[in-house]
């Protein structure tokens, strides 16, 4: 996936966008995915 899709993604969930919002959005990652990605950007944000 392209380091600028990812971002796209966590700006979404900064904005309060939720994972089923999200999805759609970008149909070429897997939701599965943009679900990683978004615990991995909380995780990295809590530290």
């Amino acid at each position: 996936m392209k380091k600028i899709l990812e971002n796209m993604i966590i700006k979404w969930h900064q904005a309060g966008y939720a994972l089923d919002e999200i999805a759609p959005l970008v149909p070429q990652v897997p939701k599965a995915e943009v679900a990683a990605i978004i615990t991995r950007y909380d995780k990295e944000t809590r530290l």
